[in-house]
């Protein structure tokens, strides 16, 4: 059994991601420590990434979509492991999450440097069914929580993601039970 903490960090699917997908985000990593994103030609990509630059454009039509792409394809990648789990509890989402995002915490912190943590937040209302035919009121609702999860994890990307997964889930939790027992005491009647 593993042990807390580590429960959610994600296996390696291999032949999942194209080779050459692969290389291209982990150059475009690299890159991007050292400069902006508009510094980077895609000659420098191909070239840092080992691959032509015909094969960029077989799979990308820009580096935006290179970072992107990944993005979704790591919430999706991490949706699918959390539902295979037939052991998982609500508390489990948050905690397996955070533990995603700290596994790629590289690629987490490129995403929020050249400013496109809007791809978290889409994917994240994309998971949740947050649809233009929904009601007003579950439209709200949802995208309440999903704009309010991605908050927080913007908040710990900027802020260095200095706490464990355990240790943020455990702060979500306890910020929502004082929330709604703050709410509770506002609408109590005497």
């Amino acid at each position: 059994m593993r042990q807390k903490g580590t429960k959610w960090l994600m296996k390696k699917k291999p032949n999942q991601i194209y080779y050459v997908e692969q290389q291209l985000v982990d150059a475009l990593i690299a890159l991007l420590k050292h400069k902006s994103l508009n510094e980077i030609s895609v000659r420098e990509l191909c070239n840092q990434a080992g691959v032509g630059r015909a094969s960029f454009y077989r799979h990308y039509q820009s580096k935006e979509e290179v970072l992107e792409r990944h993005a979704r394809f790591l919430i999706k990648e991490w949706s699918q492991e959390l539902e295979s789990d037939s052991g998982a509890g609500p508390w489990d989402v948050f905690e397996s999450l955070f533990c995603q995002l700290k596994e790629h915490q590289a690629f987490y912190e490129v995403l929020h440097k050249t400013g496109r943590d809007n791809v978290l937040r889409i994917s994240l209302r994309e998971k949740i069914g947050l649809t233009k035919d929904l009601s007003n009121s579950d439209a709200y609702q949802k995208v309440f929580f999903a704009d309010g999860v991605s908050g927080w994890i913007e908040e710990w990307i900027e802020r260095g993601m200095q706490e464990t997964p355990v240790e943020l889930n455990e702060l979500f939790a306890s910020y929502f039970n004082t929330v709604l027992a703050n709410l509770a005491g506002i609408f109590a009647h005497d």
